[in-house]
This record gives structure tokens, sequence and C-alpha cells, in this order.
């Protein structure tokens, strides 16, 4: 197991329902606020969850990267930081972890 699979098989369900979004997204790409009803939270506990998740650091860098404000101009969107994961593979752990 890698350190970043490691640190993945700590995290909350609301951590990894957020992270399977992103694995699940076409560009590793989504918006907090368009993800909050997957989710199921919204508002500021919605931020402290995506900021946790960029707190989260390997060799240095972020996992989930803060990538502007979507069109709608609430919240921010959030990227995979694919240098440590590929989206292939955090769908594969996510799934397993959340036994979807």
């Amino acid at each position: 197991m890698t350190t970043i699979e490691d640190k993945l098989y700590r995290m909350s369900p609301d951590q990894l329902r957020a992270l399977f979004l992103l694995a699940k997204s076409k560009d590793g790409i989504i918006s907090s606020t368009d993800s909050a009803p997957q989710i199921g939270k919204n508002g500021k506990s919605l931020g402290g969850l995506f900021s946790s998740l960029s707190r989260q650091r390997v060799g240095g860098q972020s996992l989930v990267l803060p990538w502007g404000r979507p069109v709608s101009g609430h919240g921010l969107r959030w990227r995979l930081n694919e240098k440590l994961m590929t989206k292939q593979r955090l769908l594969v752990i996510t799934k397993e972890l959340l036994a979807i």
C-alpha cells in the first residue's frame, strides 16, 4: 500500500464520497456546490470538507487542488492532483471503501 492509499483508508465517508465524485468526473474537476447533494453537506461544512482534502499532502503535494470558481460564482471547483493518483485508481479504492 502506498502512502496516499494509506491516507485514503483513514478518511471519513464524506471525504471518500467527494473523492469518488472527483474520480468519476470527466476531467477530475468538480464544483463543491454542485456536488453538495451527493456528498450530503452544504455551506461551510462542505467548504471545510474540501479544504481538509486540499491539506492532505504527499511528497509536498496536495491531493486536491482549488481550480477556480464555477460559472455560478458560488463555492470553488476542485481538481484531483493526478500526479499523486490516477482517477482510475482512486475510483477503484473509493468504491471499495464506500462499498459501492
